[in-house]
């Protein structure tokens, strides 16, 4: 019997859940023991204006992907040790329901996550992906909307080692559909989401422009005094900056970072939605380009005095130069640029970008 997931935290397979008991159909030769290989299951269309980040877990199996034409109602989770298999259902622009094919293999206990879309929505997913009988796999999920948490599914072998987690929190987007690799188990996931309904332009450095500043002692951050703290901690490199920017002023940011164990992560966006334009930073491979420094322009917002944001922010890595993104009028700041390396942001964020600051590491 299939059985649809409603709860935070569900319980194992063979345990009642809230509400009675839950029978759960499982097939334990799944991943007790190495099945043979088989290839993975062959994609769907993909909706080329939806953003992707990922995949997270091994490079085996095929490829696989699915997109919802209007939103995901519902998944479902196949799993024991690991995540055995993923199938998804939606709803397209004509209020029709339609589902995917199963990705993955065979086996493992499955149970159901309804979605209430358009009222609910996927907005993050995060997991562990390990190594199973000699692959590398996605191990554990959860999955959150808007309104629930849902998980974990799979990671029941009792003696497996500690493997790689990974998350993807998106905030105030919507995941439209996941895309990965798969073949007896789901191999990879990455997720394809929504992006802003404005204009994004990608950027290209302005090669061989330098930093030639004094160094200053601090590391900001440097901006206005309101807002809401956030720190996206040390992490091993900055991969992507995506920086909103409207009425000359910088309304938000968010990077995609590589933590230091390899993994890609998204951090949240930090600041508000009122952006006409997103200025997207793709850098290179992080060994070949890497963020050496900030500066930028911080002041009162026009029209509003008492509210001091971030006006204008540059980015410099030891290629060249991004930037300036922003209108650049108030007060001036500078990070530190000697033999330094930025290694993760930090600042204060509401409506607007109202401060930025950088973590360092020195050569």
């Amino acid at each position: 019997m299939e059985v649809e997931d409603q709860a935070t935290n569900p319980p194992p397979a063979s345990h009642s859940g809230p509400g009675g008991t839950k029978k759960i159909t499982l097939s334990y030769n799944d991943d007790r023991k190495p099945p043979p290989r088989r290839s993975g299951s062959t994609s769907c269309s993909q909706d080329q204006s939806l953003s992707k980040v990922g995949a997270w877990g091994g490079s085996g199996g095929s490829e696989w992907s699915y997109v919802a034409k209007g939103g995901i109602t519902a998944i479902e989770i196949s799993s024991g040790w690991v995540i055995d298999s993923l199938s998804f259902k939606g709803i397209n622009e004509n209020s029709v329901l339609e589902s995917s094919q199963k990705f993955g293999g065979g086996g493992g206990g499955t149970r159901i996550i309804t979605i209430d879309w358009p009222r609910e929505y996927l907005t993050s997913i995060n997991g562990i992906k390990n190594d199973h009988w000699g692959q590398t796999v996605v191990e554990t999920l959860y999955f959150k909307t808007n309104l629930k948490n849902y998980g974990p599914f799979g990671g029941t072998n009792p003696n497996r080692l500690e493997g790689s987690p990974f998350n993807v929190p998106l905030e105030d987007r919507e995941i439209a559909g996941f895309f990965g690799r798969a073949s007896n188990f789901i191999d990879a996931i990455g997720v394809y989401w929504k992006g802003p309904s404005i204009p994004i332009v990608t950027i290209k450095a302005n090669e061989g422009i330098t930093m030639k500043m004094d160094l200053p002692r601090e590391v900001g951050p440097w901006g206005g005094n309101k807002g809401k703290s956030w720190d996206d901690g040390l992490v091993g490199g900055i991969q992507q900056i995506d920086v909103y920017v409207g009425n000359g002023a910088v309304h938000a940011i968010q990077c995609l970072y590589h933590s230091k164990d390899g993994n890609l992560v998204l951090s949240n966006r930090h600041g508000g939605g009122g952006a006409s334009k997103v200025y997207k930073i793709e850098l290179e491979n992080q060994s070949s380009e890497y963020l050496v420094g900030i500066t930028g322009f911080y002041g009162p917002i026009d029209g509003n005095c008492c509210l001091e944001v971030v006006r204008s922010v540059s980015f410099y890595t030891n290629k060249g130069k991004y930037g300036p993104f922003g209108s650049e009028v108030g007060t001036f700041f500078n990070s530190p640029v000697s033999n330094a390396k930025v290694v993760g942001l930090h600042g204060r964020s509401g409506q607007y970008l109202d401060a930025i600051g950088v973590h360092v590491e020195y050569s």
